[in-house]
This record gives structure tokens, sequence and C-alpha cells, in this order.
């Protein structure tokens, strides 16, 4: 995540994305912003390997604690939206997904924002780019100053405050994928909503077309 405190002048370069689509949905999309947008969900059950993971928005955590340390297994059932991109543009990219055209996101987090009108009951999101590992498995230690259950008022409170710390260094996950994966150099948008986990969502965002721009003839 993205903090700063400079007082002088910096810049941060926000990456020039490709995504690869058949032509017929790169149509819709430039004639009236229609996208279909799958769920981590799909992408589990996804027969090419090339969009497709197992282990898509699912955590392995090994927590360090002074008392001890525990293992934690989850797959996200919140309702969310995952679109992908790339940071490599290539005639071999296009080969490997098996299309024929496709388009660049210019300005990420307009387009971000822009798509965010359209799912309903949006609440938060993220997007970065993907981290590619040997392991899946996320390594990590309460701070020793993490209080123990015995500080707190009840066993309740103190799992309140232990889920939160889980759950913030679990949102790595979404984003942590294996070193087979590497060369696609993913970035990848994730829209969080209130409803129930669906597989897909198709919206139309016609306001999202200023940001990109179509693969071919450019």
């Amino acid at each position: 995540m993205i903090q700063t405190a400079f007082s002088r002048p910096w810049e941060i370069r926000t990456p020039t994305l490709t995504r690869y689509l058949e032509k017929e949905f790169t149509d819709a999309f430039f004639k009236e912003g229609r996208l279909r947008i799958s769920s981590f969900k799909n992408f589990r059950k996804h027969a090419d390997e090339n969009r497709g993971d197992f282990a898509e928005g699912s955590a392995s955590m090994q927590i360090s604690t002074p008392m001890g340390s525990h293992a934690i297994s989850a797959i996200n059932g919140q309702e969310a939206y995952v679109l992908c991109a790339g940071t490599v543009e290539s005639a071999s990219m296009e080969t490997s997904f098996q299309t024929q055209d496709g388009f660049r996101i210019l300005k990420p987090l307009s387009f971000a924002d822009a798509i965010s009108g359209h799912i309903p009951g949006f609440i938060g999101g993220m997007e970065g780019l993907c981290h590619y590992k040997d392991s899946l498995l996320i390594a990590k230690a309460e701070p020793e100053n993490f209080p123990p259950p015995d500080a707190f008022a009840s066993i309740e409170e103190w799992s309140q405050q232990h889920d939160s710390f889980v759950g913030n260094h679990a949102k790595e996950a979404f984003f942590l994928k294996h070193i087979k994966y590497s060369h696609q150099g993913e970035y990848r948008f994730i829209w969080f909503a209130s409803g129930a986990e669906k597989e897909y969502i198709d919206i139309v965002c016609p306001e999202a077309i200023q940001f990109c721009q179509r693969l071919t003839g450019n």
C-alpha cells in the first residue's frame, strides 16, 4: 500500500497494462464499455492454465507468536470481482492466451474508479502487481507488543484483534502466485461487494473507455 510523507517532489509511475481479449469482446468494450469481470471462484476452476489457478482467492499462513505458532488456511467467500492485465506486451503473450486483440489500460487508477461505480454493492477494492514465489505460504510474526489474551476484557475481544491482524496480512494472498506464472507479469484489480459470491459479473461502463487504448493497429 502506498503511503508517503515526502516534503520533496516525488513521482510514482503507474504501469501501462495490457489485457488480451478475443476480438468480439474487445469490440464490445470499445463500442459500449461492456466487460465481463470474473471472480476468484471462477479462476479456480478455469481449464486454461494461463487463465486459471486452483489456489486463487485462498490463503495459507503460518503465524508465529510469543506463545507459539499456528497455521491458518482459508478461501475467500466474500463477493469479489477480479480483472487481470499484464505488464508484459508481446506477440508470444497474445499467442499463449490464444487471443487476437485486447487493450491497454493507460490510467489504472482512473479505470478502477470508473469500474467501481458499476459494481452493485461495491464496498472497496485493491489493485497492484502480483508477487511470484516458489511457495504460497505467507509467514508472519505477531509483533512482540501484540497483547496476549489476558490483556483483554474477554477472549472474544482478543479474538477480534487477532482476526484483524490476520485479515490484513491475508490480503497478500490475493496478489500471490506461483513462480510458474511469473512470465505473465500480472497486475490485478479487485472490487469487493456486499452480496453473495458469483462466478462473474457483466457490466457496461462506457466511461472506462477513455482510459484505454486498443491494441490492434497501435
